[in-house]
């Protein structure tokens, strides 16, 4: 066993230590992967239809688990709310998803082409093998445990590393796929730091990380020496843009979420508003009502309580959110509301946050916050707003209110991989299309069957059609060693006549 010592999970709301957990070092890792490896041949081995029923019945017992939600709340500080109708219901959709696509994106294809017509390539979409993903500590079951759904169904078996943040409910899903009668070793969860995340990178077939950029950057770098596939989500940086002619008191109510969305602490959140002039005065005022009536306490595990913000799951981030604002002061910015940590709360807490007046200059509009800090950018018109939402190292997601047709005229040239038009967030949940990072926020994507098929790599098998087998053994002659002067004219002759004018 590891020598390291154990993970001590503390709850962000309240300080309570919840749980000590041993550490997965190396050696535990190499373990793991090589139980998953024994089982990965039965599990590829299944027909299509018994997988999906494997993960059918794994979202049937957490849908039915009174323990995860809580499990989910007490660790990561975030309302019940946001652990049912965000994680709970994003890990359900996707298993629909990726059990109803799967047999199309996995189903075996027939390629011909019209010069040799008399043979045929079939494409098979083959597994990997064993997945390795790496998960962050914001979202243990959304992006965690949901991104083992894809590799499984096709074929893979994953080894899952939480953060050692948020471990305990990656650890219930292991329990609970388990608990229906799944092969234990398809579906594994190690609980370690650092050392453990680089021994899934170093073991792993292919590798899926959601993580922050530095790190995002090592792995892909490791994978390209082993040359297995990796998909990474990194940072966003996301731009909300707000155009004249908006419906402003739903553009300031969809702003209010998706900026403060589990305290900030989301990839694809609104991180920076970029407002024109002209309706400048009015969204703010609206914003700040509305961020100034979000109820912030240590959430109930059981959601008799209702609150719209909890705690910062990462006490770094408090760090980044104090340094954010006082340089963003310190430079000429005004604070709309919040500004402080939530001294009268006994967990990590921060006051949801707005600023005026900020400017690119600022390190607040340039660098990723995640956390309960939200800064508003004046701009005198729509393509101001355009040159500053691309202006920046990354492109994850992006919001654009405005009249329809000059929304998304905007929409279809800011520099993202994921653009939402006259809404906010719920483009994650079009599970159907693929999701993926621009510029420095990660390569490949998650979802769609672009999502299912990174998982597998082809193989093409050609052969002869029967009933043209004579043309072929002729072809295949003529083709063949020694070669023939008249068969090169021959081959001239036709080439010239079918390629010419195609």
């Amino acid at each position: 066993m590891s020598a390291a010592p154990p993970l001590r999970v503390v709850s962000p709301a309240t300080g309570e230590l919840l749980a000590e957990i041993s550490a997965a070092g190396p050696e535990e890792v190499a373990a793991a992967f090589a139980a998953s490896r024994a089982a990965a041949p039965s599990w590829a081995a299944l027909a299509l239809s018994e997988r999906i029923a494997a993960l059918k019945r794994w979202r049937r017992e957490v849908l039915d688990d009174p323990e995860l939600p809580r499990i989910l709340v007490r660790e990561s500080g975030k309302p019940r709310h946001e652990a049912e109708g965000s994680e709970i219901l994003y890990f359900c959709e996707l298993t629909r998803f990726v059990c109803a696509a799967a047999r199309g994106a996995l189903a075996t294809q027939r390629r011909g082409t019209l010069l040799f017509a008399m043979r045929r390539t079939d494409v098979h979409h083959v597994p990997l093998g064993v997945v390795g993903v790496v998960g962050p500590w914001n979202f243990p079951i959304l992006n965690n445990a949901a991104d083992a759904l894809a590799p499984l169904v096709a074929g893979n078996t994953v080894v899952l590393k939480p953060s050692e943040v948020t471990p305990m409910t990656s650890l219930r899903m292991e329990v609970l796929w388990r608990k229906v009668g799944n092969p234990p070793d398809v579906f594994r969860v190690v609980a370690g730091r650092g050392d453990a995340g680089a021994a899934l990178v170093d073991l792993a077939d292919g590798v899926m990380f959601t993580g922050a950029v530095a790190t995002g950057r090592k792995v892909a770098a490791r994978c390209g020496e082993r040359l297995v596939p990796c998909v990474t989500e990194l940072g966003g940086k996301s731009p909300f843009l707000v155009l004249a002619g908006a419906d402003l008191p739903r553009a300031a109510q969809s702003a209010a979420w998706s900026g403060f969305l589990h305290s900030g602490q989301a990839c694809i959140r609104t991180e920076r508003i970029l407002v024109e002039e002209s309706v400048a005065d009015e969204f703010e005022r609206l914003f700040v009502d509305r961020v100034k009536s979000l109820r912030q306490d240590v959430p109930d595990p059981d959601g008799l309580s209702e609150h719209d913000l909890g705690a910062v799951t990462s006490p770094r981030q408090l760090e980044v959110v104090s340094r954010q604002i006082g340089d963003a002061v310190a430079r000429g910015a005004k604070v709309l509301t919040g500004g402080k940590r939530r001294d009268d709360l006994a967990g990590s807490f921060f006051e949801p946050t707005v600023l005026s007046g900020v400017t690119p200059s600022m390190e607040v509009f340039r660098e990723e916050t995640f956390g309960p800090l939200v800064p508003i950018v004046r701009v005198k018109d729509a393509e101001e707003a355009l040159r500053l939402a691309n202006d920046s190292h990354l492109g994850l997601n992006a919001t654009v209110w405005g009249p329809a047709g000059v929304a998304r005229r905007i929409a279809e040239r800011i520099e993202s991989g994921n653009v939402i038009v006259n809404g906010a967030l719920f483009n994650y949940l079009v599970v159907s299309a693929p999701l993926g990072g621009d510029k420095a926020s990660g390569v490949g994507v998650r979802h769609g069957v672009e999502g299912i098929r990174t998982w597998t790599r082809t193989r093409c098998v050609n052969v002869g059609r029967p009933l043209l087998a004579p043309v072929d053994r002729l072809l295949q002659a003529h083709f063949a060693f020694p070669y023939d002067r008249r068969v090169l004219g021959l081959l001239r002759r036709t080439m010239r006549l079918f390629y010419r004018n195609l």
